[in-house]
């Protein structure tokens, strides 16, 4: 039995997707593909376009043989800590042969060697970076910048992601093999909508306008029915619609309790509360009336330098927001794996390999929300109750958009096909 890995948010879940989980068992002769997802929210520091289950479902009847869920801190930290977490779940599994991602590289030894340079840094790329930092940098453009032969390779999301993965099998020392699938269509940020359109441009035109021929040609046919099912009811959200939240949160917060929380510091904590003291003000028209065009976005937008991307900070508005400490680091800085993982769902026909995980997996595998105290370690429990509030204010947003009422998800078990 061979197995394959993958890590993914799927939101949501499009042609692309599909093409990967595909090729990859294809190219590997794969008999399963284990994926781990992120759940209600993403690195994006924003709710997940798509309902958590929904996302399960697609992605069991388009290759995934089973879903399993990356906690809260890992699913919304930045690229080292989200790779991190995904990979120990994928090593701690005890049985996955392959980790295959997406990349718009086929250079795997090019990969590799970025990698090996951050997991290891030389003096002279050390001294390259603080020099990029000093200028101004964000530290993304600062790390491109002193590694100008590997620049092509940190340009994209998707490759720097790779090389992530990668730093994480070499610094698990795990015997997974790595195994790049290139992208087909469209590139991570194209806003152009086709038959291999972004993640990023079907979410834009599900915000505006809904279900339209154009973006079911996006997604495979099987999953239209169920998309237009569940518009406007449990999609799509958008981080406008945290505002609310967001103002509530800088108002009865002071710097001292933000600075504790994920990807926060006492520096970006004043700048925060500084730039949400115009958030009421700016929240109301000249009339008194609310302005609707005005929201977290622009919040964070205001927040915005060329050090601080805005995807950055609206990662730590989100932590702020769920009121999220780092559980994904040691008290050096380091990245941990993650201590457990849940079961979103698997396919009937994946009983064999159900059976392999439960009897070979290193960390807890959460079945029934009510059992994981029983079956987590105390410093692991912090990190699920984070996960379950998350879970909970997700429903929530969707309860005040849409008057939708979800089953608590610590009472919904997982789903199989």
């Amino acid at each position: 039995m061979k197995t394959i890995g993958m890590i993914a948010e799927f939101n949501p879940f499009h042609n692309g997707h599909r093409y990967i989980l595909e090729e990859a068992k294809k190219q590997l002769s794969a008999d399963y593909c284990v994926v781990v997802m992120s759940g209600s929210f993403t690195q994006r520091g924003a709710p997940a376009c798509m309902y958590k289950y929904d996302r399960v479902n697609a992605a069991l009847q388009c290759g995934a043989d089973v879903c399993l869920e990356l906690p809260v801190s890992y699913a919304t930290a930045g690229a080292e800590a989200f790779a991190h977490g995904g990979v120990s779940i994928l090593d701690a599994l005890g049985c996955i042969d392959t980790l295959v991602y997406g990349t718009e590289s086929d250079d795997l030894a090019g990969i590799s060697a970025v990698a090996d340079i951050l997991c290891d840094p030389p003096a002279e790329y050390l001294t390259a970076l603080k020099t990029g930092l000093s200028k101004g940098l964000s530290y993304p453009a600062a790390r491109a910048e002193a590694l100008p032969e590997y620049s092509g390779i940190l340009s994209s999301p998707n490759n720097i992601l790779a090389v992530e993965y990668h730093k994480a099998l070499k610094r698990l020392r795990s015997g997974i093999s790595p195994h790049g699938i290139l992208r087909k269509g469209a590139g991570y940020h194209d806003m152009n909508i086709s038959g291999y359109a972004s993640a990023e441009a079907i979410r834009s035109r599900l915000e505006q306008t809904g279900m339209c021929d154009d973006i079911a040609g996006s997604i495979p046919a099987e999953l239209s029915g169920l998309m237009e099912e569940s518009y406007r009811r449990t999609y799509p959200l958008t981080i406008y619609d945290m505002t609310p939240y967001a103002e509530y949160m800088l108002l009865t917060h002071n710097a001292e309790e933000l600075a504790k929380y994920q990807d926060m510091n006492p520096d970006l904590a004043n700048r925060m509360l500084k730039a949400g003291s115009t958030l009421s003000g700016q929240s109301q028209g000249g009339s008194g009336e609310p302005a609707d065009d005005f929201g977290l976005p622009d919040l964070i937008g205001s927040m915005r330098t060329k050090e601080m991307t805005y995807t950055r900070l609206s990662r730590a508005m989100l932590h702020c927001i769920l009121g999220l400490p780092d559980m994904t680091r040691d008290s050096f800085g380091d990245p941990v794996p993650a201590p457990y993982t849940r079961i979103l769902g698997f396919r009937s026909d994946a009983s064999e390999l159900m059976h392999t995980i439960s009897a070979s997996a290193g960390i807890p595998l959460i079945n029934k929300a009510g059992d994981a105290y029983d079956l987590l370690p105390s410093e692991a429990r912090p990190l699920f109750d984070a996960t379950v509030r998350a879970d909970r204010f997700y429903d929530m947003l969707l309860r005040h958009k849409f008057g939708t009422r979800l089953t608590d998800g610590c009472r919904i078990s997982p789903v199989i096909i």
